[in-house]
C-alpha cells in the first residue's frame, strides 16, 4: 500500500511540475495607413524624385539645377500658401515659390512630406523680400524691424507639388 501511495504521490507531483505553462495566442496587429495627397500647379508624380541630401550633393557648384525633390515642409505662407520652405538638413532650407504666382498650397502643409518639381537656384533674396516673408509667416514687428541684410540661399521656382500626409486610419 506504501508503494502505491508513493508512486500516485510522485506522479501526481510529476505531473504538476511539468505542466506546460500556457502560450498566449500570438495577435497579428495591423494598421491600415491612410495617405492623403494633394497636389498642385501641373500635374507631375513623385517618380525620379531624389531626396534633400543627394539634392545638395547634385547641386554642389551649380547655379543652378532642374530636378524633382522630396523633402518635409517646415513653413508655409499664412496669408496665402503663395511659398512654403523646405527643410534640406544639415540646418539648411529652401524657399519654394510657385511659377509664375500660378498656384498656391494649402497654408496648413507645414510638416508634411512634398515632392516639388522645378528649377533650384542660389540666389540673393533682398531685405525687401524678406521682410514680406517674415510678414506673410506672421512674426512680430520687433523681428521683421531686426532683418537688415539680404540672405544668399537656396531657392525653388516649382511648376508641381505633390503633398502627401500618413496617417493611422484607426486616429480618424
Amino acid at each position: 500500500m506504501k508503494k502505491i501511495l508513493f508512486i500516485g504521490s510522485t506522479a501526481i507531483l510529476f505531473s504538476c511540475g511539468n505542466a506546460e505553462q500556457p502560450i498566449e495566442d500570438a495577435k497579428e496587429i495591423t494598421e491600415e495607413v491612410i495617405v492623403d495627397v494633394t497636389k498642385h500647379g501641373e500635374e507631375i508624380t513623385e517618380d525620379g524624385a531624389i531626396s534633400a541630401t543627394e539634392f545638395l550633393t547634385q547641386f554642389e557648384g551649380k547655379d543652378s539645377l532642374e530636378v524633382k525633390i522630396v523633402a518635409n515642409i517646415n513653413e508655409v505662407c499664412s496669408k496665402k500658401g503663395c511659398w512654403m520652405v523646405l527643410e534640406l538638413g544639415d540646418d539648411e532650407n529652401m524657399r519654394v515659390t510657385f511659377k509664375d504666382y500660378g498656384f498656391f498650397v494649402p497654408k496648413d502643409a507645414a510638416g508634411k512630406l512634398a515632392t516639388v518639381q522645378g528649377i533650384a537656384r542660389m540666389d540673393t533674396t533682398d531685405v525687401a523680400t524678406l521682410k514680406h516673408y517674415a510678414e506673410d509667416a506672421g512674426e512680430a514687428q520687433e523681428v521683421i524691424d531686426a532683418i537688415t541684410e539680404p540672405e544668399f540661399n537656396y531657392s525653388f521656382e516649382a511648376v508641381g507639388v505633390i503633398i502627401s500626409e500618413e496617417s493611422n486610419a484607426n486616429e480618424n
